[in-house]
């Protein structure tokens, strides 16, 4: 139950980062994929030919037309004019969100990394081809809903029951996920086996899509028992977090609360994690291993603030 508090504590954070992730990180290479990925690209292009009719749009709508007469413009301070900005991004933001191609390239990430992230799950388990597809359309829906939640709690205008009653629904979905795939697998033990891939999962897709191919390319890759000790030191370190972490993840679900200064303190309490997952790194890992994984959590830092700080636009 704590972890699924803890869960549902982050899921605007998470949503925001993933957005990040989506607009400025490539899907991973795999040759089993490679038509989501034309897909992606295809989406990509679109999204990148709409943010230009928004910007478009923006810059239109701010030039009053010949025929009207112009008032005299107004002498704004410095940070009014900021604040001006701000909103029209903020606003551009939420037109971007609510395009049908901005989900689709969204809904294909998340089943490229579904495809790629869950295959040693499914060989594990002796899954056969028609079990495969059924099993990763489970949990495609189920990524969808957790997404869609993710994005309803961007929403700054959201009352505290309101944002009560998403979190509840996002629970409730989990449980109704839970046991549809309790059901499928149909057994005990590949229901456990789920479980730990599940706790495991948010940190298994940063290694996959940042530490793997950091590690790969260096002189001393890990080896897999070296992966699975350094996914599992990140996964206790996320799921234990310290009373002062539970509740500024907790007030960061509304966006309206993405201040610097929260920003700024959710970052330093996220470096004192990593120092201490490079602290328990040296007792398996060499010092040229320790460097590439300090690269590694130096970049997932860069991502997690810039998707913070776009969350903090949504509240502006």
């Amino acid at each position: 139950m704590k972890a699924l508090t803890i869960t549902l504590a982050l899921l605007s954070v998470g949503c925001i980062v993933a957005l990040a992730w989506v607009l400025g990180t490539p899907a991973p290479a795999d040759s089993r994929v490679a038509k989501l990925e034309a897909e992606l690209r295809e989406a990509r292009q679109t999204i990148t030919q709409l943010k230009r009719d928004l910007a478009e749009k923006a810059s239109i709508s701010s030039r009053a037309p010949a025929s009207v007469p112009q008032a005299a413009p107004l002498d704004l301070p410095a940070s009014g004019a900021a604040a001006a900005d701000k909103a029209q991004t903020s606003g551009n933001m939420r037109e971007l969100l609510k395009n049908p191609a901005m989900r689709a390239m969204m809904d294909q990430q998340q089943a490229v990394m579904i495809e790629t992230s869950y295959t040693p799950l499914f060989n594990q388990l002796q899954l056969t081809d028609e079990e495969k597809e059924h099993f990763k359309k489970l949990l495609v829906e189920k990524q969808k809903a957790e997404t869609d939640l993710g994005l309803k709690l961007l929403d700054p205008n959201l009352s505290p029951a309101e944002r009560q009653n998403i979190l509840a629904q996002a629970e409730k979905n989990k449980q109704t996920f839970d046991q549809a795939i309790k059901t499928f697998l149909n057994d005990d033990g590949d229901w456990n086996s789920f479980q730990q891939w599940e706790t495991t999962k948010p940190d298994r897709t940063l290694y996959d899509a940042i530490g793997r191919s950091l590690f790969a390319g260096s002189s001393e890759p890990l080896t897999p028992q070296q992966e699975q000790i350094l996914i599992n030191t990140m996964t206790q370190m996320r799921t234990s977090p310290t009373p002062e972490q539970q509740a500024l993840a907790k007030a960061m679900q509304d966006p309206t609360q993405m201040n610097e200064a929260n920003i700024k303190r959710f970052l330093e309490l996220t470096a004192v994690n990593h120092q201490r997952i490079l602290d328990q790194a040296a007792q398996s890992m060499t010092p040229t291993q320790l460097a590439t994984l300090k690269n590694f959590l130096d970049q997932v830092m860069k991502n997690a603030e810039t998707g913070l700080r776009m969350g903090g636009i949504f509240g502006k």
